[in-house]
């Protein structure tokens, strides 16, 4: 039986894409997961206060650019990578991005990056 981990670790240089990195895998799981309030079981952590604010500020904007109409016809390379990465059409991740972003605004206080 095999069985994924409960946490990953990533560990890069600096200006290596380690934020890039933990955006794109945070996305995938709330994403990907059958409900719109998955990011409440989702714990993020990184070493600054700097880096949670931009971690979180880009979670929030790339939600609010996968919502968006022209997402569609222009997506963001974000938005094609996690579309490769969980078989989902653009489409789908757009609805889905709505109905997160929805919630996650409506519940802030349990987006969880420390």
């Amino acid at each position: 039986m095999k069985t994924e981990p409960s946490f990953l670790i990533y560990d890069a240089a600096a200006g290596s894409g380690k934020t890039f990195t933990l955006v794109k895998e945070y996305l995938k799981q709330i994403i990907s997961a059958h409900s719109d309030d998955y990011f409440k079981h989702l714990l993020a952590i990184t070493f600054t206060n700097k880096a949670v604010a931009e971690m979180k500020q880009r979670i929030v904007q790339s939600l609010v650019n996968f919502s968006e109409e022209n997402s569609l016809h222009d997506p963001s390379p974000m938005m094609l990578n996690i579309s490769e990465e969980t078989a989902l059409d653009l489409k789908e991740i757009q609805v889905r991005s709505k109905r997160i972003l929805k919630n996650l605004l409506h519940n802030y206080a349990a987006f969880s990056v420390e």
